[in-house]
Order: structure tokens, then C-alpha cells, then sequence
């Protein structure tokens, strides 16, 4: 053989085990990403199930007192319907867990159904507000301190941060007397905040746009989510398509419950949430939260959502 024909032999061999190596090295990275996405989905399982745990210890304790304390057993079944609904609802929307829509509707359907009957039950004012409330994220592992207060009374005024801590909020003042909950949003904001550390510095603008790409990409509960923000008016207006988990208008409904939770975290302040049907278009429902600005003067309901 002449030396061009054993260079090229050469060569070839020098080919042949770079490739070799080249693969050896693809498939221990492939491996180790596999390992990577196995322990990061358990850890996500580990907390969201920590907290449906809560909740749902939460629900039994209060079916336990409405058993042992006849005088207050509607409001503590009610109480406990709240609980173990929103434990199913909190493990069945584990990130990373596929779950079908129809499932997911009937859980979030039996919570919103019960907690329907809890405003109702009480004679509760119609109205949603997400209050920021005292403590830090270790109070409930996985759930951001985020609460869902419904007033007693239609001239309600906003309980403390202290007192919404409670979830019967029972003041001196009745106009901050009501219910506080936390809100299905709360575990949501929690997985959401847990994906960037730096959210919470973007620009306003930038953070809701993420928001509502969280509904579609992220959380999966929307096919489209187009949003409007007027930071003058104090108003974010989100115009949302095909829920995954039925009418967006019900309680505590976890698009409307996520958006609000969020904007309640990121501006540190108080957040009402009024949702309603779009009237035909190409969205289905809007998503609206408020929030006070400096001259606390009234804003009004604004444009809708401009959707393409």
C-alpha cells in the first residue's frame, strides 16, 4: 500500500473514533439530562403535593369542628369543602403532570361550586380582592402569600395585612369583616415565580406579558391570552380563549385567581378581579384587575382587550 493510501486509512480511523467519542459524549449528556428533568419534576411534585397536604388537613380539621360544634357547622363544612376542593385542585395541577381537561374542569367545578355556596351561605358581598398578606414564602411551602378576600358588605374596606391572615376575618370595623381564602392563583404564582428569579424586576409591561404566556405555555390553562395594560388607569385587562377548565367567570377561577395573585405579588398592593363574557370576538372571556393609583381617583372599566 502507498503512503497516500495509508494516510487516507489513517484519516479515516481518526474519523471514525471522534465520531465514536463524539456520540459516547451525546449520550452521557442525554443521560444526565434526563436525571437533571427527573429530580427537578420530583421536586415540583414534592411541593405541590406538601401543599394540597395542608389544604386538605385544613378541610378535614374544619369538617371535624363543624361535627363537634353544631352552632357553627355551615360555616365549617363550608369551610371544609374549600379545603379538601382546593387539595385535589392543587395535586391534580402539578406542573409537568398530564392531566385531561375534562378531569381538571370537574375538580375545579366541585370547588367552585362550593365556594359559591360559602358567599352565598353567608350573605357575603360580590367581590374579589387579592390582598398581599404578612408573612414570607416558608410560611406555606409552594404557595405565595397571596389571600382572596370577600367582603361582608358592599361598603367593605380592606382588612390588614394581619388580619386577612385569618381565614375569618372578624375586625372590630365591620366594613373589613369577610372571608379570606387562599386562592388557587397562589400555588400557581409559586411554580411561576419558581422559574425565573427575575421576574419580579422586569418592567411592569414585561412581567404581565409573561403572565399571560404563563396561561398558555406554561400552565396550559388558556389556548390564547392577549393582554392590555394602562398603568395610569391602574387596570390590566386580559382577554383569554378556550379554558381549559370551564367558565372563567365561576370562584376563584385559577386564570383570573393566577393573573390577579400575580399583579397583587408584583405591585405589592391590593388587586380587585372582575371577570365577564367577551360580547362575540375572538376571545371568550375578559380578565380585568384594578388596583389604586396616586390620586385614588376611580379609572372606570376602560377599553377592552384588542385580540389578534
Amino acid at each position: 500500500m502507498n503512503a497516500g493510501g495509508r494516510d487516507a486509512d489513517a484519516r479515516r480511523d481518526a474519523d471514525a473514533r471522534s465520531r465514536g467519542s463524539l456520540l459516547a459524549e451525546l449520550d452521557l449528556l442525554a443521560e444526565e439530562n434526563r436525571r437533571l428533568r427527573a429530580a427537578d419534576e420530583r421536586d415540583r411534585r414534592t411541593t405541590f403535593r406538601r401543599t394540597a397536604l395542608g389544604a386538605g388537613v385544613l378541610g378535614v380539621l374544619a369538617a371535624a369542628g363543624g361535627v363537634l360544634l353544631p352552632e357553627s357547622a355551615t360555616v365549617l363544612f363550608a369551610l371544609a369543602g374549600v379545603g379538601l376542593f382546593t387539595a385535589l385542585l392543587t395535586y391534580y395541577l402539578v406542573p409537568e403532570q398530564v392531566l385531561s381537561a375534562p378531569v381538571g374542569e370537574r375538580v375545579y367545578a366541585a370547588y367552585a361550586h362550593t365556594g359559591a355556596g360559602l358567599v352565598g351561605d353567608l350573605g357575603l358581598h360580590d367581590a374579589a380582592v387579592f390582598l398581599p398578606v404578612a408573612g414570607d414564602d416558608t410560611d406555606r411551602p409552594g404557595v405565595a402569600p397571596i389571600r382572596l378576600f370577600v367582603p361582608q358588605r358592599a361598603d367593605y374596606e380592606l382588612p390588614s395585612p394581619v388580619e386577612a391572615a385569618a381565614t375569618f376575618v372578624v375586625a372590630d370595623d365591620g366594613r373589613r369583616r369577610g372571608v379570606s381564602v387562599v386562592p388557587t392563583g397562589a400555588a400557581l404564582l409559586a411554580a411561576f415565580e419558581a422559574t425565573d428569579e427575575s421576574l419580579s424586576r422586569l418592567p411592569l409591561a414585561d412581567y404581565v406579558g409573561r403572565v399571560a404566556d404563563a396561561l398558555v405555555d406554561g400552565f396550559e390553562l388558556v389556548d390564547y391570552a392577549g393582554a392590555e395594560l394602562d398603568s395610569s388607569a391602574g387596570r390590566v385587562t386580559v382577554g383569554v380563549r378556550r379554558s381549559a377548565l370551564g367558565a372563567v367567570d365561576r370562584f376563584d377561577h385559577p386564570v383570573g385567581s393566577f393573573v390577579a395573585a400575580a399583579l397583587a405579588r408584583r405591585l405589592d398592593a391590593p388587586v380587585r378581579l372582575e371577570t365577564r363574557p367577551a360580547d362575540g370576538g375572538r376571545v371568550d372571556y375578559y380578565v380585568t384587575c384594578r388596583w389604586a393609583v396616586e390620586d385614588g381617583t376611580d379609572q372606570g372599566s376602560g377599553p377592552d382587550v384588542e385580540s389578534g
